[in-house]
C-alpha cells in the first residue's frame, strides 16, 4: 500500500512537471514570439533568423572556407543580414542596438568547424536538440557532483523543469552557446568530484569560449587545484594545455586575433550596456555597488577557506553553486538566459532540503517565499498560455506578457537567499 501511494505521488509529480514544461514552451511559441513579430512589424524593426549561434557559425565558415576575418566589417555586415534580415543602418531610428558582431574568442571556430559545410537551418535544428540533451546532462552531472541518491524520478522531474524554465527555453529558441558552456561547467565539477582531474581541466578549458560566464568558476577550480598541487595538478595542467592549444591554433589561423577580439568585446559591452547588475536593480545604484563588493568579498573569503577541502565536503559542493549565483547577481552584463547558471544553487538547496526542519520560522518563511518566487515562472507561463487560448491579444498585452519574466528579475536574489539560509543551517549551525 505504501509503495502504491509513493508510485502514485511520483506519477502526479511527473505529470505536473510535464504540464509546467509544456506551459512554458506554449508561452514562448504562442505569446512571446507572436508579440515580438507584431512589434517588429508595427515599428519596422528588422527580424531575421534571430539565432545567437549564427554570428559564430558564419564567422567560422568565412574564416575556415574563405579566409575572411570574422571580426572585420564585411563579415559583420553579412552576419547582420542573416541575424536581423539586413545590414544595420545607424541612420534608421528603429535600428537595433545589438550590432551582433563576431564577439567570441576566435578558437570557438574549432568547435563549429564540423558544421560549416552544412545548411544553417540544419545546424540550427541540430544544435537545439544537442543543447537540450546537454541541458538534461547538466542536471544529472550536478546531482552526481553533490552526491545525490539514485532517484531516477528526481532526475527526470528536475530535467523537465529545467527544459521548461524561462532561461533555458529562451536559450533554446536563440540557440545560445551558453547551454553548452553550462553543461561543460557541470562536467568539470562532476569530473573533479570523481577524481578525473584531467577531464575536468579539459572541460573547463572548453568553457572559455564564453569567459565572462565561465571565468569565476574557472578561477575557483584552479585555486582548488593549486591548493593541493600534488594530487590535483592534472586539472590545472589540462586546463592550461587546452587553453594554450586553442589560443595557439587561433593564432595560426588569424595572427593578432586577440586584439581584434578585445575590440569586438569592448564594442559588445558598449552596445549591450544599459541594464544594471541584478543587485543594483534591486537595491539601487550605490547601495547595489556596496552589496556587490560585500558579496564578492564574502565569496573570496569562503573560496579561500575551502580551497583545500576534498570534493566530498559540503564546502566544496557549496563553492561552485555560490560562485555562479553571486557571479550572476553582480555581473554588469547579463541576459535572461544566463539564469540557467542558477541550476546548481537550486539543486544543492534541494539536495540539502532536510535542513528545512531545523530552520527558525523567519528562515522558513524566507526559503518558502523564495521558492515560490523561483517557481512563479512556470505557474505564470501556464496561466498566460491559458489566457492566450481565449484571447491572444490580451495575452500579448505588456502587463500579462511579462508575468513569467518576474522570476527572472528576482531570480539571482531569490536563489542566493535560499542557498544562504540552507547552507548556513548545514555548515554553521
Amino acid at each position: 500500500m505504501k509503495s502504491d501511494r509513493k508510485g502514485q505521488r511520483g506519477w502526479l509529480l511527473l505529470s505536473a512537471a510535464f504540464i509546467l514544461m509544456a506551459g512554458m514552451h506554449l508561452y514562448f511559441n504562442n505569446v512571446v514570439i507572436p508579440a515580438q513579430e507584431s512589434d517588429a512589424l508595427a515599428h519596422d524593426k528588422p527580424r531575421g533568423n534571430n539565432s545567437d549561434l549564427y554570428p559564430r557559425w558564419l564567422g567560422a565558415r568565412e574564416l575556415l572556407l574563405h579566409n575572411r576575418d570574422p571580426y572585420g566589417p564585411e563579415v559583420s555586415a553579412d552576419i547582420q543580414k542573416g541575424y536581423w534580415g539586413r545590414a544595420l543602418d545607424p541612420r534608421k531610428p528603429n535600428n537595433p542596438v545589438d550590432e551582433n558582431r563576431f564577439a567570441y574568442p576566435l578558437y570557438v571556430v574549432f568547435l563549429l568547424a564540423p558544421t560549416i559545410g552544412l545548411p544553417f537551418r540544419f545546424v540550427q535544428i541540430s544544435y537545439t536538440w544537442f543543447a537540450a540533451a546537454c541541458t538534461v546532462a547538466s542536471v544529472w552531472l550536478w546531482l552526481y557532483a553533490f552526491g545525490h541518491g539514485r532517484s531516477l524520478m528526481t532526475r527526470i522531474i528536475a530535467s523537465m523543469l529545467l527544459l521548461g524554465s524561462y532561461p533555458v527555453v529562451q536559450a533554446l529558441h536563440l540557440q545560445q552557446p551558453a547551454l553548452l558552456v553550462a553543461a561543460l561547467l557541470a562536467a568539470a565539477v562532476a569530473a573533479s568530484a570523481s577524481g578525473m582531474y584531467w577531464a575536468a581541466g579539459i572541460a573547463l578549458g572548453l568553457t572559455m569560449i564564453k569567459p565572462q560566464s565561465a571565468g569565476p568558476m574557472a578561477g575557483w577550480l584552479l585555486l582548488w587545484s593549486v591548493s593541493n598541487w600534488r594530487e590535483r595538478k592534472s586539472l590545472f595542467i589540462a586546463f592550461a594545455s587546452t587553453l594554450a592549444l586553442l589560443c595557439a591554433g587561433a593564432e595560426i589561423l588569424l595572427p593578432g586575433w586577440i586584439w581584434e577580439w578585445r575590440e569586438a568585446a569592448s564594442a559588445y559591452m558598449r552596445y549591450t550596456a544599459g541594464v544594471p547588475a541584478h543587485v543594483q536593480l534591486l537595491f539601487g545604484q550605490y547601495p547595489g555597488r556596496v552589496v556587490q563588493v560585500l558579496l564578492l568579498l564574502g565569496l573570496a573569503i569562503f573560496c579561500w577557506m575551502a580551497r583545500r577541502d576534498p570534493a566530498t565536503t559540503d564546502r566544496f559542493k557549496l563553492a561552485p553553486a555560490l560562485t555562479l549565483a553571486i557571479g550572476l547577481a553582480v555581473s554588469p552584463i547579463w541576459h535572461e538566459y544566463d539564469l540557467m547558471f542558477l541550476l546548481p544553487a537550486v539543486l544543492l538547496a534541494f539536495h540539502w532540503r532536510e535542513e528545512f526542519v531545523r530552520l527558525k520560522p523567519l528562515q522558513r518563511a524566507i526559503v518558502s517565499l523564495s521558492a515560490i518566487g523561483l517557481g512563479w515562472q512556470w505557474i505564470a507561463a501556464v496561466a498566460v498560455s491559458a489566457v492566450a487560448l481565449a484571447s491572444p491579444a490580451l495575452a500579448q498585452s505588456q502587463g500579462i506578457l511579462i508575468l513569467p519574466w518576474l522570476s527572472v528579475f528576482f531570480g539571482p536574489t531569490l536563489a542566493l537567499a535560499v542557498l544562504f539560509v540552507i547552507a548556513r543551517a548545514r555548515l554553521w549551525v
